[in-house]
């Protein structure tokens, strides 16, 4: 069942609407407005309801957003070196927005990327699904071509007492350009205000992550996990080697980097990347993707006293993972290239499935 209602206003006076999707496990929220996720409620091992998703308490606060909570980020997200790509013979510009003197760009455009941007949604004919669009047009935030994005988000039921949330992106484009598009929701699976998700297991598909510089972005290497702090191939609690005392997670304050999910091929096929588990719930969480990467963030900066529910969010109060190409990945010709064209559209997608671990 979807259902719609009107959340607010913008200062244009332009309605933005929120949408419920609900089936008799699991109730998902999102709005037009950044096509953000604004809950996700599933049950536990004793089949408790919680919201699971952070968030925050009003439209203002989303408008201004600066963790991007449940917000779907393009065209580029992470962080591009120097604020600048080329496409073929064209040097492409971008904000100047991150890092030291504002010379590398982060997310495209932190006031007017797509998480901060009025989507449009509509019910589509399958059951419990949106699809919502926001156009741009040719050389709107320094990149070619007139391009449609598209976020299609559906929710389901699966015979095993699972609940998949499945979020699709697309772009499509009269003129060669760059998406790497993602969406950026943080997850606490004991509750959205239940403090820490340091004892949260986690599992990650990747035997390689990527370094970062002092400025966060990319450094090109590609490190093996084996024998760092980086290595989830067996499951772990996150905060088992966090404060380790380890170069790159001093510069980051936690993990804030992208891992190199094993089996990626150009075919949009989904693979498992992540699996969560939560002690004191029960709940479980699985993340398929089809990009080459995903980035774990955990929360290390987040400072939001103005929660959804009264509620307020620490560092650390959750963890995000953003399926995505390699950050920077436009500088290194070798890692996979998110290039759309009118004959190649952009196409990838996110499932979310959630369940419990009887206790």
């Amino acid at each position: 069942m979807v259902s719609s209602d009107v959340l607010c206003c913008l200062p244009s006076g332009e309605q933005v609407h929120v949408f419920t999707i609900a089936t008799p496990q699991a109730r998902v929220r999102l709005m037009e407005f950044g096509a953000a996720l604004l809950s996700i409620e599933v049950p536990d091992a004793l089949g408790r309801q919680a919201d699971v998703l952070l968030g925050l308490a009003s439209l203002a606060d989303y408008r201004d957003n600066p963790a991007c909570h449940g917000s779907t980020i393009g065209p580029i997200a992470n962080r591009t070196d120097k604020a600048e790509i080329t496409l073929g013979p064209v040097a492409c510009h971008l904000a100047r927005n991150n890092g030291p003197d504002m010379r590398n760009n982060l997310h495209t455009s932190l006031t007017s990327g797509l998480h901060k941007r009025l989507w449009r949604g509509v019910a589509t004919e399958k059951e419990n699904a949106m699809s919502l669009t926001c156009p741009l047009a040719d050389g709107e935030l320094g990149l070619p071509g007139n391009r449609t994005f598209t976020a299609d988000v559906s929710l389901v039921d699966l015979p095993n007492d699972t609940t998949r949330l499945t979020v699709s992106y697309a772009c499509k484009t009269d003129a060669l350009t760059f998406v790497n598009m993602t969406n950026h929701s943080y997850f606490n699976l004991a509750g959205h205000n239940a403090g820490s998700t340091m004892d949260t297991m986690l599992r990650l598909e990747a035997d390689s992550f990527l370094p970062i510089r002092e400025d966060s972005v990319s450094t090109g290497e590609i490190r093996p996990v084996d024998g760092t702090p980086f290595d989830f191939r067996k499951p772990k609690a996150i905060g088992r080697d966090i404060d380790a005392d380890d170069e790159q997670l001093h510069r980051a304050h936690g993990y804030d980097h992208c891992f190199c999910i094993t089996g990626w091929r150009p075919d949009v096929r989904e693979r498992l990347a992540l699996s969560a588990f939560e002690p004191s719930t029960g709940r479980s969480l699985e993340i398929r993707i089809t990009t080459p990467g995903a980035h774990l963030y955990t929360g290390n900066w987040l400072d939001d006293a103005h929660a959804k529910g009264g509620g307020s969010y620490g560092p650390r109060s959750g963890f995000a993972f953003e399926p995505e190409f390699y950050p920077d990945c436009a500088h290194h010709p070798s890692w996979p290239q998110p290039v759309c064209t009118p004959e190649q559209p952009y196409s990838q997608r996110i499932v979310y499935q959630f369940g419990v671990v009887p206790r």
